[in-house]
């Protein structure tokens, strides 16, 4: 195996990461709003509070499914690769 195979079977596992976290979240925030909203419309259905946590969260969940598409664990994980190499080949030259 090459350092190009091990590079191009880095970031795909990265990428699949990224997605399963992804996923766990996503999962995470229609399990915790569904009970919230149950609680809500349960105990005060007069005052909806529910939206203002879908919201939020749903702001945060947006920023997690634009970071985690490959495009940017990619580029990240590129700038990482780079530096690596810089930091060995400052190693070696010092050496």
């Amino acid at each position: 195996m090459s350092l190009e195979d091990f590079k191009k079977a880095w970031k795909e596992l990265e990428v699949e990461e990224a997605n399963r976290a992804f996923i766990a979240h996503f999962i995470a925030y229609i399990i915790v709003n569904g009970f919230l909203t149950f609680v809500n419309l349960y105990i005060s259905p007069g005052y909806l509070w529910f939206p203002l946590v879908l919201a939020g969260w749903g702001i945060g969940l947006a920023f997690h499914f634009a970071f985690s598409r490959p495009r940017f664990v990619i580029s990240d994980l590129e700038e990482k690769i780079a530096k690596i190499e810089a930091r060995m080949r400052r190693r070696i030259s010092s050496q």
